[in-house]
């Protein structure tokens, strides 16, 4: 068992002891929930993830204000790609 403390701040902020962020694997950019049950409260990492990292990375191809349209736009995209290889298969 691992026990430790950690003062909460005026802004209701907390720092995770380094013992505690060493026995759960916790590094920048994860997650802290906590439950509180039966009185008790229990914390669980939740672990940043490779979407997370990349949110925001890619700069989306013309206007997105209209999402029907981005949508649309996109199956189109697949659409033709798919003929494209269709076609490309017809005459090899």
């Amino acid at each position: 068992m691992i026990t430790a403390s950690s003062k909460l701040t005026s802004k209701g902020q907390i720092t995770v002891p380094a013992e505690i962020r060493k026995a759960l694997n916790i590094e920048e950019g994860d997650n802290i929930r906590f439950i509180i049950e039966d009185g008790e409260a229990k914390i669980k990492v939740v672990k940043k993830s490779i979407v997370d990292e990349l949110f925001g990375s890619v700069k989306p191809k013309g206007d997105t204000r209209d999402l029907k349209k981005v949508i649309n736009d996109a199956w189109v995209e697949r659409t033709e790609e798919i003929a494209r290889k269709m076609d490309d298969g017809i005459h090899s």
